[in-house]
């Protein structure tokens, strides 16, 4: 294998990105599974952007973003489907997408300032190469939110990689950040940007609700689908719509000996009336704080 040579694109419609599908993240793959709604046809994703239709891979890929409120100081996902064949290369479609898309889920917030040019490269010992202008780290942050601002980019141009299959999901995984090509950088006026960086696998959210996805209408039945960590306790699922509790129940824990990166998996269908609703996912971390994630859907009447 060679080394990718170092490119930079421009995104002429980043802002087109739609997003399609939303979930916590944890320290499982970045590809949902073969079950699930939240990005069919991931599993697709070509060897390399050379392997892509037209020279351009348009699969969906996840895309991390910080959370709100209880959820502060982790990373959430969401997976996004490119609407547009101008940007070929997938680590820099996703790079671009964290500074200059917002997320559809309002409980989410990106740290980045939006740009609309980035280098990338990919080596085959498992390095991404990010190379963003200056402009990206326009917000002065507290040292605190400078690192989860990285860890956003960490996780998500890591994940583009192995989503596109340049890198496999067991290779371990640096992130070398430059701007304007250079290391040395002081980001976000808090953090300098000397070496490379791996994921901090604390960020990950404990709660993921994987399906149904925010803004859709995924008909009826649906399937409630998502992933909690062993460290959230009490964990219960629950759908209202307004200020009417429609269903819940609760959630039994992990088996013992279960994976502290892995957790417990939800998996249940209801049957809903057309309407529009909230699933909420919840429990409590080792402090005794409420640790949620919740999606708005709509279902509509079937034809």
């Amino acid at each position: 294998m060679t080394t990718r040579i170092l490119h930079r694109v421009t995104a002429l419609a980043v802002a087109g990105v739609l997003a399609v599908g939303v979930s916590s993240c944890g320290n499982a793959a970045d590809r949902p599974d073969n079950k699930s709604a939240a990005a069919p046809g991931i599993g697709a994703a070509p060897g390399s952007t050379n392997d892509s239709v037209d020279g351009v891979a348009t699969e969906q890929a996840p895309v991390y973003w910080v959370g709100t409120g209880e959820e502060s100081d982790y990373l959430l996902r969401e997976f996004r489907t490119p609407v547009t064949s101008d940007i070929a290369d997938p680590v820099a479609r996703a790079a671009l997408t964290v500074t200059a898309a917002a997320p559809s889920d309002p409980d989410y917030r990106t740290l980045w300032s939006a740009v609309d040019t980035v280098g990338t490269s990919v080596t085959p010992d498992g390095t991404v190469t990010v190379d963003l202008p200056a402009a990206a780290f326009t917000a002065q942050l507290s040292e605190q939110d400078a690192r989860m601002a990285l860890q956003q980019m960490v996780y998500t141009v890591s994940a583009a990689a192995v989503t596109a299959g340049l890198l496999d999901s067991s290779t371990a995984k640096e992130v070398r950040i430059l701007v304007d090509g250079r290391t040395g950088y002081r980001a976000f006026g808090a953090v300098t940007l000397d070496d490379p960086l791996t994921r901090d696998p604390a960020l990950a959210a404990p709660i993921w609700l994987i399906d149904p996805q925010t803004g859709t209408d995924p008909g009826s039945p649906l399937t409630i689908f998502a992933r909690i960590l062993p460290s959230v306790h009490n964990v219960r699922w629950e759908i209202t719509s307004g200020e009417r509790r429609v269903k819940g129940d609760t959630v039994d824990g992990p088996t013992p000996g279960t994976d502290p990166t892995t957790g417990t998996e939800l998996r249940t269908v209801v049957d809903l009336e057309p309407g529009t609703y909230t699933i909420r996912v919840s429990g409590t971390d080792e402090q005794g704080h409420t640790i949620a994630d919740d999606h708005e859907i709509t279902v509509s009447p079937a034809d």
